[in-house]
């Protein structure tokens, strides 16, 4: 016998009497790698989200933000900012648009504050854009980011006119919804980094 023949008649590899099994392994192998990184995407590779941020509006009628800073950091918050998107179609332009926002931008990293949405704490130099007050047919977001690491955590609430105007008194609109305005300070200050 030569070493280089088999020692049985059954062949080792089965790939080439295979119908269509391989195909099987590899669709599964394929689905596999892809769910992996699909969730690799959403697990980890952004900042998290923390319910720092709160609206509501008070009994003149004005909307209100209160900013909270989590992690014993020093009451900083990075690049606050307020971005009205219009997501309803305006008398005068009918096709929804997502540009041109409005409202404002702060640069750098200004204390957190509560303060009236549409005017910003002076002290932040805050660059405005557009109006300056709650409209209808537009989605707001007021948001911050951590301010050594904006990729650690950021606050943030997203909110219309009709969300406001739903808010019983008391509550105030968070990134986990509307609660009493206690329930907020309670729920910001548990948050962890």
């Amino acid at each position: 016998m030569s070493a280089l023949q088999p020692i049985h008649d059954e062949p080792v590899l089965r790939c080439a009497r295979d119908t269509g099994g391989s195909r099987a392994v590899r669709r599964r192998w394929a689905a596999g790698v892809l769910s992996g990184l699909v969730m690799l995407t959403v697990a980890g590779c952004g900042p998290k989200q923390l319910p720092l941020v709160a609206v509501y509006v008070d009994p003149q009628s004005t909307p209100q933000a209160l900013m909270r800073q989590p992690c014993d950091d020093d009451g900083r918050v990075r690049s606050p900012e307020l971005r009205g998107t219009r997501t309803q179609p305006s008398a005068t332009d009918p096709s929804p648009t997502e540009e041109p926002w409005i409202g404002w931008d702060a640069p750098g990293s200004p204390e957190a504050a509560d303060f009236p949405v549409f005017a910003p704490p002076a002290a932040w130099a805050a660059e405005t854009r557009g109006p300056q007050s709650l409209l209808p047919g537009y989605t707001y977001e007021l948001s911050f980011a951590d301010p050594d690491d904006s990729y650690v955590y950021n606050g943030l609430v997203s909110f219309t006119a009709d969300d406001l105007a739903r808010l019983a008194p008391g509550q105030v609109l968070t990134l986990k919804g509307a609660m009493p305005r206690e329930a907020f300070e309670d729920t910001a200050r548990a948050a962890a980094c």
